[in-house]
C-alpha cells in the first residue's frame, strides 16, 4: 500500500474530493470557533456554552473523514519494511493482496461497531447541546461505508 497516488477510480476519486472538501471546511469552522471562543473568554470574560462540544463533534468528524482521504490514497502511516524485506515478485503480491483484505475487514469492523455504539448512545443526550450522543459515534459507520466503497473501487479498477 505504498502507491500514494490517486486512484483512477472516478467514485474513489468523487468520494476523495468530497473529503477533502469537508475536511478543509471543518477545519476552517473549527478554527473559526476555537478563535471566537478564546476572544469570548480571554476579552469578553464569558464562554459560550457550547465551546467545548460543538468543537469536539467536529473534530471528530473531521479526523475520520481525513481517514477516508488518506485511506483511498494510500497515505496512511506505514513502516514500508515488506518493501525493504521482500524482493518484488510473486510473493510480495501476495502480502499486498493479504493487506488489502485486512483493510477491508478492518472496515467492516468498524462499521459494525461504529453503528453498533450508534445505535446504543443515540438516545443518551448530550449535556449542554441536547444533541444525540450518537453523533460523536456515527462517524464510525459513515466513514467506513465510504472508505470501503472507496476503495473497493478503486481495486477494480487494477
Amino acid at each position: 500500500m505504498s502507491d500514494t497516488s490517486v486512484p483512477q477510480s472516478p467514485v474513489a476519486n468523487a468520494i476523495d474530493r468530497l473529503a477533502r472538501a469537508f475536511g478543509a471546511a471543518g477545519i476552517a469552522v473549527f478554527a473559526c470557533m476555537i478563535v471566537y471562543v478564546v476572544i469570548c473568554r480571554y476579552v469578553f470574560s464569558f464562554t459560550p456554552r457550547w465551546s467545548e462540544e460543538i468543537p469536539r463533534l467536529l473534530l471528530i468528524w473531521v479526523t475520520f473523514v481525513g481517514a477516508v482521504s488518506a485511506f483511498i490514497r494510500g497515505t496512511h502511516l506505514c513502516a514500508g519494511l515488506t518493501d525493504l524485506m521482500v524482493a518484488p515478485g510473486r510473493f510480495r503480491k501476495v502480502l499486498s493482496v493479504l493487506a488489502h483484505l485486512a483493510t477491508f475487514l478492518f472496515l467492516a469492523v468498524v462499521f459494525w461497531s461504529g453503528w453498533k455504539i450508534t445505535v446504543l448512545t443515540w438516545s443518551h443526550e448530550t449535556t449542554v447541546m441536547s444533541w444525540p450522543a450518537g453523533l460523536v459515534y456515527l462517524a464510525l459507520p459513515v466513514t467506513a461505508v465510504f472508505a470501503f466503497v472507496a476503495l473497493a473501487f478503486a481495486e477494480l479498477r487494477k
